[in-house]
């Protein structure tokens, strides 16, 4: 009975393990770097396609004219980086971090980066200064 229970756990956590501890990140997860410094909130978590060279053709149809106006008024689109990080970023996976203040700036950080998920916090193995800034 106990190797049953066991079974099933693993079963239904096996997706998480697969992908490391980039598997287990949540919206609203508190983000802290290398050194324990607090770098903001898990705003979004995207998982990573291995298969993408580049985002060229990821990219939605054009742009209508709602779409425009969005895109004036501050639109995005994720990761709000340039190349060639952006592309780096949707092949490995990424988080997008909202800042602990006001006025700081969101931060993407790659899947690389995340050294594991305690609780209802996500620590890192990089410093706050090597985290790559909202473009």
């Amino acid at each position: 009975m106990a190797q049953w229970l066991h079974s099933t756990g693993s079963m239904e956590r096996g997706n998480d393990i697969n992908r490391g501890p980039m598997g287990r990140v949540t919206d609203g997860m508190h983000v802290v770097d290398a050194v324990g410094e607090d770098i903001g909130r898990v705003e979004l978590v995207q998982i990573g396609d291995p298969q993408a060279t580049t985002t060229a053709g990821n990219e939605d149809r054009p742009p209508g004219p709602f779409e425009r106006v969005a895109e004036a008024l501050g639109g995005e689109h994720e990761p709000n980086v340039p190349e060639p990080m952006r592309s780096h970023l949707v092949r490995v996976g990424y988080i997008k971090v909202d800042g602990p203040h006001l006025l700081d700036r969101h931060r993407y950080v790659s899947s690389e980066h995340v050294r594991e998920v305690v609780d209802d916090r996500v620590v890192l193995d990089a410093p706050k200064q090597n985290l790559v800034r909202e473009h």
